[in-house]
């Protein structure tokens, strides 16, 4: 992989990040996958629909940057959006438009660059990205791009999971352990740790800026009266399928707290939290 294409997506390394990943979209969530999902879904269904900020509350049309499986825009297309997803990644994109139909609902699906939308300016009423903007060096191309292609009075929302520390980092000396653990029970003790040390070392690139730094860029972009929250109090853990669904149920049992810390937890949100979530209007 070339380094410039490294610091800007890391497009090469995700066929791998991918293998055995969760991939199939539900409305009733039982994985943790699924229930991480869903409260994306609730977060931008409440800021988008919020009058104050969308102005608008019929059908509308979504792009999502950096796709992967659309989870969350093949929950608004079921709920009526014109959505589009773009990922450099066919393959994903593969796996994303299988689940649309299976759930018999339309979208379009783009293999593009983030930091070269093929769309005209003023295309569309939500322009959002998860897990995306900490894989670029600069992300101010990308951030340019999504703005641009943002309706005036449209809304910009991004998840970004930078490289800090937070709940994730324990979670990661976890899933590193449990690897090599796992795989050491099935005599393979060096694959465990090789599979366990990408945790730490991940095959994509993450930047380190600040919230701060960040919330600069979107509001040099054109996105106005930024809002920024911390979000996610419980870390992703690489489990076996049946341990996997009990730490879901877990999970939802914690829903309230969930819900509060991400729009209430100030600053124990911003340093606890796996991610950060930035959104306006252009």
């Amino acid at each position: 992989m070339k380094r410039s294409d490294f610091t800007r997506g890391s497009a090469e390394a995700w066929d791998e990040v991918w293998k055995g990943a969760e991939r199939l979209y539900s409305d009733a969530p039982i994985t943790q996958n699924q229930v991480f999902e869903h409260l994306k879904i609730a977060t931008l269904s409440r800021i988008f629909l919020d009058g104050r900020l969308a102005g608008r509350r019929e059908a509308f049309k979504m792009l999502e940057v950096g796709c992967g499986t659309a989870f969350v825009s093949l929950y608004f297309a079921k709920k009526g959006a014109d959505v589009v997803c773009l990922d450099t990644n066919e393959n994903i994109l593969k796996v994303a438009e299988a689940n649309f139909k299976k759930e018999n609902v339309r979208g379009r699906f783009v293999v593009g660059n983030a930091e070269k939308l093929p769309f005209t300016d003023n295309s569309f009423d939500l322009v959002a990205s998860f897990g995306l903007l900490e894989h670029f060096k600069d992300p101010s191309i990308a951030i340019n791009e999504m703005v641009r292609v943002t309706k005036n009075g449209g809304v910009f929302f991004a998840d970004i999971v930078p490289k800090r520390f937070s709940c994730q980092t324990l979670g990661n000396f976890f899933n590193l352990i449990a690897s090599f653990l796992f795989w050491t029970t099935k005599g393979l003790p060096s694959k465990g740790w090789q599979k366990g040390i990408r945790n730490i070392r991940p095959l994509y690139f993450e930047n380190s800026l600040s919230w701060r730094e960040y919330q600069k860029i979107i509001e040099a972009a054109g996105v106005k009266n930024v809002k920024f929250s911390g979000n996610r109090p419980f870390p992703r853990l690489t489990l076996p399928t049946k341990l996997d669904r009990i730490y879901a149920s877990i999970i939802k049992v914690f829903m309230p707290f969930w819900r509060w810390f991400d729009s209430k937890g100030g600053v124990f949100a911003v340093y606890w939290g796996a991610g950060w979530w930035f959104w306006g209007k252009k």
